[in-house]
């Protein structure tokens, strides 16, 4: 193996040598020293991949990947990686100031898959940090991408940028990795999505990851980058047609080491202008990852701070407190979590291989962020029927909840008149939609303590309701009760103390 300067390599900058039978049979590597590795392998066809660093004449080191994507062993071989061979990789966008975020993984990233025994396999992944960052072109081979994905903001700012640029896409729209391997976007061509990031009534900081899916398995990376104090707004830029994953970190301060956290699946199909909140209530118990395996052993995990448009993760949170409890039907404890939202139960007889039987999950929740006055409390009453599934298998156990979309300002405060309410009656993301048989709501103006009836009515669209608010409500908080039953005879009773703030 050879460097940029066409000298063998230190081992401590070119270790490893890997080799990938086109066939899906095969995996090795070998050890590189000093440059070099003699070995054997059977005869066949190999993908030839390996890594050098080179020093740089102003300091530092660049990194080059040689990449072969048919090699062909069919009697002793010699073959030369030679980094020489090599072309800049980068990610560029049609505004002059704007630059790959300088934070951690450096903003860009870099992926090669190819078609390895029939399936789009990932080859190799690359991030793109600040060193120049080379790859070695090739000729054809079925399936083979390099594939690029960047954040860019202002200067290339971790925090405080007025725009940010999420784009991802094939360096080429052949089956090789070109010689000018680069991803160059126009800002027309992006979707334009206008963002707002809400203040939840207390002095708070933010900021978020995006990250594409890429074929080929492997993990999503998402590159952080703060959006700063709240209340903020941002033009964010988005590659369309492609499945971004999305989170927004909200915290006390810009550190962000305690925080809350939602998630939220994101595919903008076509360029134009978008809009969407961040950060906004109301939140609540969202759509569950419950899992019910063989052995009568029950996941239940359920996000407990999701909004309409976000799930949150599941427990522990910071500054949450809380428990959840596993009922038979007649309201024998058969066991408690310390954590609200999750447990692992395991159901008693009859629920092992009797016939479906009859349980009750309640839950409740404690909150005291400094950074969010939102679901300071939270009490969710879940009844449903089990049986665990036969022979090693895992099956979902999706349950209902409730969520709610209204018109909050900056701080999520809403008017002190009349204040419109959309609500969605969710389950398992990747159950079916639930057939709502009832669907009742209360308000409260007093934490609780008093409820009112609030009329529910389907539009054909979905669920909405109106909330007058009373007299001497201004500067309030509205807490919401709802309790929803679908065709299957599931049903959820569950109430969010503070659901959001009423203006002064």
């Amino acid at each position: 193996m050879l460097d940029r300067d066409g000298k063998a390599p230190q081992t401590a900058d070119a270790q490893y040598v890997i080799f990938r039978s086109l066939d899906g049979t095969t995996n090795g590597y070998g050890q590189l020293d000093n440059g070099h590795f003699t070995g054997q392998l059977a005869p066949g066809e190999y993908v030839v991949e390996a890594g050098v660093s080179t020093p740089e004449p102003g300091g530092g080191k660049s990194l080059t990947v040689v990449y072969l994507p048919r090699f062909v062993l069919d009697q002793d071989r010699t073959v030369v990686l030679d980094a020489r061979e090599g072309r800049p990789m980068s990610i560029d966008v049609d505004r002059p100031d704007a630059r790959l975020t300088g934070g951690d993984g450096g903003g860009g990233y870099a992926r090669v898959v190819q078609t390895i025994g029939g399936e789009t396999t990932t080859t190799a992944n690359i991030f793109l940090n600040g060193q120049p960052t080379y790859i070695t072109p090739s000729g054809p081979a079925p399936g083979l991408r390099l594939l690029l994905q960047g954040r860019l903001t202002k200067d290339g700012a971790v925090t405080g940028s007025p725009y940010i640029y999420n784009v991802a896409g094939s360096a080429s729209d052949q089956d090789v990795i070109p010689s000018d391997p680069a991803l160059r976007v126009r800002t027309a061509d992006l979707a334009t999505v206008n963002t707002r990031y809400a203040r939840q009534g207390r002095p708070a900081c933010a900021g978020t990851h995006a990250g594409a899916h890429w074929p080929g398995g492997g993990f999503t990376t998402g590159f952080y980058v703060g959006v700063g104090s709240l209340p903020a707004t941002r033009t964010e830029y988005f590659s369309p047609g492609a499945d971004w994953e999305t989170d927004t970190d909200i915290g006390a301060d810009c550190d962000l080491i305690e925080a809350s956290v939602t998630a939220a699946p994101e595919r903008f199909p076509r360029a134009g202008t978008y809009t969407r909140d961040r950060t906004t209530g109301p939140l609540g118990a969202g759509a569950d990852f419950n899992t019910l395996l063989s052995d009568g052993t029950l996941q239940f995990w359920v996000p407990m701070l999701s909004s309409w448009d976000a799930h949150s993760g599941i427990a522990p949170y910071d500054h949450v407190t809380g428990q959840t409890t596993l009922q038979t039907s007649d309201r024998k404890i058969i066991a408690t979590s310390d954590q609200p939202g999750y447990g692992e139960f395991n159901l008693p007889a009859p629920g092992r291989g009797s016939g479906q039987a009859a349980y009750k999950v309640t839950t409740d929740a404690e909150r005291q962020a400094p950074w969010s006055d939102l679901a300071t409390r939270q009490h969710v009453v879940w009844t449903f029927t089990a049986q665990p599934p036969s022979g090693d298998r895992a099956e979902d156990l999706p349950l209902l909840s409730v969520l709610y979309r209204t018109r909050l300002d900056d701080d999520n405060r809403a008017s002190t008149s009349t204040q419109h309410l959309a609500l969605s009656v969710r389950t398992n993301q990747d159950a079916p939609t639930p057939t709502v048989r009832r669907l009742t709501l209360r308000a409260s103006y007093d934490d609780g303590t008093t409820w009112k009836n609030v009329p529910v009515y389907n539009t054909g669209q979905g669920w909405e309701a109106t909330l007058q608010n009373p007299p001497g409500s201004a500067g309030k908080y509205v807490s919401l009760r709802a309790a929803a039953e679908d065709t299957t005879g599931r049903t959820v009773d569950q109430t969010v103390i503070h659901a959001y703030g009423l203006a002064p």
